[in-house]
């Protein structure tokens, strides 16, 4: 069935939904799992700018790690960085960078301008790559 997961979390409750439901699949299945989290900055007024810094991204994708490693799942992980309206495009590259086969994340995770236009960067990931994406709610 899978063999490889990529299971893209935030800082919000719903990516612990996201990872029960990539332990859940990883252990049926056997599957390695990559874990992303993308640490971005977005444009203001032509500067660049830090949401959130480094660290904190780093111990999303920690805590992570470690909650999945305790399952016993085979388990890697890492943060990518990019501009806000670049998250689908990174997780998308990921995927096929990895050979992922599905892709795990929470719908409804927004880009800056995209909340206005109904804009999601689930919606974004599943229409750019070729891969199954799974949407936990």
């Amino acid at each position: 069935m899978y063999k490889r997961i990529l299971a893209a979390i935030d800082s919000s409750e719903r990516s612990d939904r996201v990872l029960e439901t990539v332990e859940n699949l990883a252990r049926l299945t056997g599957a390695a799992v990559d874990v992303v989290h993308v640490g971005p900055s977005q444009i203001v007024y032509d500067t660049v700018v830090d949401i959130e810094d480094e660290q904190e991204a780093q111990k999303v994708v920690d805590n992570a790690l470690a909650r999945l490693k305790d399952a016993g799942v085979a388990v890697q992980g890492r943060v990518l960085t990019g501009l806000r309206g670049e998250v689908a495009n990174l997780v998308a590259d990921q995927a096929r960078e990895l050979g992922s086969d599905l892709i795990v994340l929470a719908p409804g995770h927004h880009t800056q301008l995209g909340v206005l236009f109904g804009e999601s960067v689930s919606e974004k990931v599943a229409h750019q790559t070729p891969t199954s994406v799974l949407l936990v709610v």
